[in-house]
């Protein structure tokens, strides 16, 4: 429906988050109460705005693109799929009289041109029993293997290849998931010898993987569309993206600000907030030639030592649901979240 792509600039960012992912699109249009065209706003613009510690309670009128491009009612469909190709745009609004009528708009990146990489091979030791004969991946949430979940989350927007990271009981993963052809996708596994870390382990892709890659964590659940990960990082251009959340701890006292040995103010119980990572990366592969061969090489290690290099790491803020299975409390909590659904 046309008016499921219309947003009015006195609503909330956290509302235009919501309408983009009620239509599964990467934009939206603008208007005003009289549907007239105003401008454009992207998912892009928003996590953009989100990375520069802006809140999600902002109206649409601080950030939204004035004078989007838009054509005349009428226009043949081959042109729009032009205008989009050309000018790398992912939604035009099709007007009467500056007034919105329809729009045209392409589902997203092509996801089939890159590559997924799930790291599976922890121990998952802070588990105990439950990863005594079970992998950390395979562990159940809500009737199927967290693993199964990442990669349907995948599946659903295109993605097709596959590559899993395996060491710890790989043999039951393998047994599952076989080639991937009952998953809507295909499976390559990475047999670690050794463990290799978050990034050492991309040092076993073959030489003709499709980039870019998606590397994320075989133990995080979340409902972010990738397709607009993969969007971020290609209109960023940067060699190497990040998926970034925010982290509130809440000091349980009063915090004194002093100054010249007097007291200044106190701050009751304030709460800090980080930017910490999500586990989730897309890099491209023209990086896997600065990754050692057989050593050990986490992914933070990598971005330290591409921003020495003073190569750019961009930050997608991921404000959608995540859990990091990595303990029981978050397996518990995982479990609850998940039951209802029949996926």
């Amino acid at each position: 429906m046309i008016f499921d792509y219309l947003i009015t600039p006195d609503a909330s960012l956290e509302e235009a988050m919501i309408a983009l992912t009620n239509v599964k699109g990467l934009g939206l249009i603008v208007v005003d109460e009289k549907k007239l065209l105003l401008g454009s706003l992207t998912d892009g613009d928003i996590r953009r705005y989100l990375s520069q510690s802006g809140e999600l309670s902002t109206t649409v009128e601080k950030i939204y693109h004035r004078g989007a491009i838009s054509v005349t009612k009428g226009t043949p469909i081959s042109e729009l799929e032009k205008m989009t190709e050309d000018k790398k745009i992912k939604i035009v609004p099709i007007c009467d009289d500056g007034v919105v009528v329809d729009v045209f708009t392409i589902s997203g990146e092509d996801t089939k041109t890159a590559s997924v990489v799930i790291m599976a091979g922890g121990l998952g030791s802070r588990l105990g029993d439950h990863t005594k004969d079970t992998p950390k991946p395979m562990l159940e949430v809500a009737g199927k293997p967290v693993l199964e979940r990442i990669i349907k989350n995948f599946t659903d927007v295109g993605f097709e290849k596959f590559y899993i990271s395996v060491n710890y009981k790989a043999e039951i993963i393998e047994e599952y998931f076989k080639d991937g052809r009952d998953f809507n996708c295909s499976i390559t596994y990475l047999k670690e010898n050794k463990r290799l870390g978050t990034a050492g382990s991309l040092s076993l892709l073959p030489d003709d993987v499709a980039g870019p890659i998606v590397i994320t964590n075989g133990d995080l659940l979340t409902l972010v569309d990738f397709r607009r990960l993969l969007s971020f990082h290609k209109q960023h251009n940067s060699p190497i993206t990040m998926c970034t959340r925010k982290y509130e701890i809440q000091v349980p006292f009063g915090v004194v600000n002093i100054k010249n040995g007097s007291a200044e103010s106190i701050d009751e119980k304030p709460i800090q907030s980080f930017d910490v990572s999500a586990g989730v990366y897309v890099i491209n592969k023209e990086l896997l030639k600065d990754i050692p061969k057989d050593q050990f090489y986490d992914m933070p290690t990598l971005i330290d030592d591409l921003l020495k290099k003073n190569i750019k790491a961009s930050c997608f803020p991921m404000i959608e649901q995540w859990i990091d299975i990595g303990q029981i409390s978050d397996l518990k909590y995982a479990r609850e979240v998940y039951k209802d659904q029949n996926d």
